[in-house]
């Protein structure tokens, strides 16, 4: 398949040093395997500001490693309205980071572009990536298993 543009997708969670950081990681990752990584812009941020600048969670890491997705060169960055222009798709990992996305739009014209990451997962629970960060390391195992199925369905699903 070709394109004639880049197609850019953000993931978002709270702090980016969880869930967003792997689902980058894990997008790009997919995307190389498939020999598409030049057709992608790919990137993740946070809600909150806590941790700009900061690598993620070395528990993230760790787990990414294991599966072979490197992550530890990602670095922390704030969500910003500006995202929402420059994002063709826009991934909350959860209902309260998609709310906090959406306030920064007055109206709802970029509800088509925002959505809920899970929304593309054959499992989708109750639809939100878990946020490992408290929990121990079985946590961050599940996060990687939700989030690598969701990323592989959401480009097919996007391809298709």
């Amino acid at each position: 398949m070709s394109f004639s543009s880049v197609i850019s997708v953000q993931f978002v969670c709270l702090g980016n040093i969880c869930r967003s950081p792997l689902a980058e990681g894990i997008l790009k990752h997919v995307t190389r395997e498939r020999g598409l990584e030049s057709q992608f812009l790919i990137a993740s941020s946070g809600t909150g500001a806590w941790h700009v600048g900061q690598a993620p969670d070395s528990r993230m890491q760790r787990t990414a490693l294991i599966h072979g997705v490197d992550i530890s060169r990602q670095r922390a960055r704030h969500f910003k309205r500006s995202d929402l222009d420059a994002f063709d798709h826009i991934l909350a990992m959860d209902k309260s980071n998609l709310r906090n996305i959406l306030r920064h739009s007055p109206h709802e014209e970029y509800e088509n572009k925002v959505r809920l990451f899970r929304n593309y997962d054959p499992e989708p629970g109750d639809y939100e990536v878990p946020d490992p960060y408290y929990g121990g390391d079985q946590g961050f195992e599940t996060v990687f298993s939700i989030v690598e199925r969701t990323c592989r369905q959401f480009l097919d699903q996007i391809l298709d």
